[in-house]
């Protein structure tokens, strides 16, 4: 008799381990929520050494669903502002993003592909003058290629470096006398940093 209920007690606890194991291998973080801290950090420094108002930021949040496929959104806020005596002059942008990625190799290397609206803020005021505020729209496209580092295992903090390129459909609606005033501002510095262009990003976040 007392061997049996030692039987029935060895078995009981077998069947709770695996029934126990069983659920940790179902449970699998799912939600990424990151915030941008490469150009944010960046950005301050910069508005630190020159004293003018300069300053990014982004957060995102990625669902996982498949293995190897997830889907997300990326709100981005930029502003550079100059400052002077008698006049101020403001440029900024926020932009609306959907993301898709792939991971090859079950969540660490990913595939980013990205599209987008963008809206592009022109503020100049001068003393005794008029003073220009406008809004340029551009649709936005791009891809990255990224690492995802997990410190926890499943979930906890993550690190996550990428690099890409964005492109950007759109014209502004400022018109400078000056040809390459209008092209220096259209291709570098909307386009090229606060719309589009290059894109290197360094995300802290929390996968849960």
């Amino acid at each position: 008799m007392r061997k049996k209920i030692i039987f029935v007690f060895i078995g009981l606890l077998i069947f709770t381990n695996e029934i126990v194991f069983s659920e940790e291998e179902i449970i699998i973080p799912k939600n990424v929520i990151a915030i941008e801290m490469g150009y944010t950090i960046s950005s301050l420094i910069v508005w630190g050494i020159t004293e003018n108002p300069f300053f990014v930021t982004a957060i995102q949040y990625e669902r996982q669903i498949s293995e190897s496929v997830s889907l997300g959104g990326r709100f981005d806020y930029r502003i550079m502002s100059f400052p002077d005596f008698d006049s101020r002059t403001d440029l900024s942008s926020f932009s609306f993003e959907a993301h898709i990625r792939y991971y090859p190799e079950r969540n660490v290397f990913f595939v980013d592909g990205m599209l987008g609206y963008a809206g592009f803020i022109y503020y100049s005021s001068f003393a005794n003058s008029e003073t220009v505020n406008s809004i340029s729209h551009y649709f936005k496209f791009g891809g990255k290629l990224g690492w995802r580092i997990d410190f926890g295992k499943p979930g906890g903090f993550i690190l996550e470096p990428s690099i890409g390129y964005y492109g950007a459909i759109g014209s502004t609606n400022i018109d400078f006398s000056n040809r390459w005033l209008n092209l220096l501002y259209e291709h570098f510095i909307i386009k090229g940093f606060f719309v589009g262009g290059p894109q290197f990003s360094l995300c802290l976040g929390y996968r849960f």
